[in-house]
């Protein structure tokens, strides 16, 4: 009875005792804005809204036809890129020289 007794007073004690530590719920300094803009190369394309709904339709009708596919407008950077590493995109001579004119212009564009 007695042992009792002292797991039960040795219990309370612990209950009684002031926490060494509370955690506070805490706010992180940074914030960042989601930005559902597709492509991060495209974020300040004024037509990019106009373009981004025309190739949701575009998948969605292709989708219920049972034609559906991935699109790369649609993806993020990041997205296309994981993508063409695991190798899961056309890599034909086509595509290749596509991806190389695009390349082109865009470096002709910022130099």
């Amino acid at each position: 009875m007695s042992l009792t007794f002292r797991s039960f007073a040795f219990q309370r004690s612990l209950r009684l005792r002031p926490a060494l530590y509370t955690p506070l719920p805490s706010r992180s300094y940074r914030a960042s804005a989601t930005r559902l803009a597709g492509k991060e190369s495209a974020l300040h394309n004024e037509t990019r809204a106009e373009e981004a709904e025309h190739h949701k339709q575009d998948q969605l009708r292709k989708q219920k036809e049972g034609k559906g596919e991935w699109k790369d407008e649609l993806a993020s950077d990041s997205e296309s890129i994981v993508k063409a590493d695991r190798g899961e995109i056309d890599a034909s001579e086509e595509t290749i020289s596509k991806l190389q004119k695009e390349a082109e212009q865009i470096g002709k564009k910022t130099h």
